[in-house]
């Protein structure tokens, strides 16, 4: 892993490094990770990397096992399909309730969430979209008033938060994240239910076999 030499937050940075190596593969599934030796290859003291531990735990990126240290999950190919697809199933059912209910207050609120991806997209701001794009996404699941869907899809938020950060690599350009999004706002606003859950479902399946490919051609060339 390269040193760190930044003026962020240095458990963030460790935090991104060590996930970035996750993601690649290069740290592989039921690795133990020690935490001096991250340090050591870091150029950073362990306390950092001890926060950074408990970002990633927090992410479902790591695991401690008590009297044993701390693993990599990892994220496979699969593990990335079965994620999005209980993601398109949440999300398409909240989405038509919203459509159903075209309450005015949720609709503005879905706008504003829209302005602000569009707004990180054309800043060229990657942290600001991928977190835009959970929050509007969020929204959708907290509008449906349907408050088991909501806790669905915050469970499974801090992972969907760590995959969305692979946008940039995903997509020709940030504003193709945030124009994907508005047909969907848009069969909101029309009340068509059934409209508004296919274009979420398949906003969602897309979304994730992106991001499946590019963790399996990661590991593929870490491996290679």
């Amino acid at each position: 892993m390269k040193p760190i030499h930044s003026p962020r937050p240095l458990a963030e940075d460790a935090a991104d490094r060590i996930r970035d190596e996750i993601l690649s593969g290069r740290l592989t599934r039921g690795e133990r990770l020690v935490e001096a030796k991250i340090a050591a290859a870091l150029h950073v003291s362990r306390g950092p990397v001890r926060e950074a531990f408990k970002l990633l735990r927090a992410e479902g990126l790591l695991q401690e096992e008590p009297r044993r240290g701390t693993y990599v999950v990892s994220l496979s190919p699969d593990d990335v399909r079965e994620l999005y697809d209980l993601r398109a199933a949440v999300e398409a059912r909240a989405a038509k309730l919203v459509a159903r209910s075209r309450d005015e207050r949720d609709l503005a609120l879905l706008r504003s969430r829209l302005d602000t991806l569009a707004r990180a997209a054309s800043e060229g701001d990657v942290r600001a979209v991928s977190r835009a794009d959970l929050e509007f996404h969020e929204a959708v699941a907290r509008c449906s008033g349907n408050g088991r869907l909501l806790a669905v899809f915050q469970r499974s938020a801090p992972l969907l938060k760590t995959l969305l950060a692979l946008d940039e690599h995903l997509y020709a350009s940030l504003d193709e994240v945030a124009d994907e999004h508005r047909p969907m706002l848009e069969a909101i606003e029309l009340g068509d239910g059934d409209l508004a859950s296919r274009r979420f479902e398949e906003h969602v399946e897309r979304a994730g076999a992106l991001v499946a490919e590019y963790l399996d051609a990661r590991a593929h060339t870490a491996n290679g």
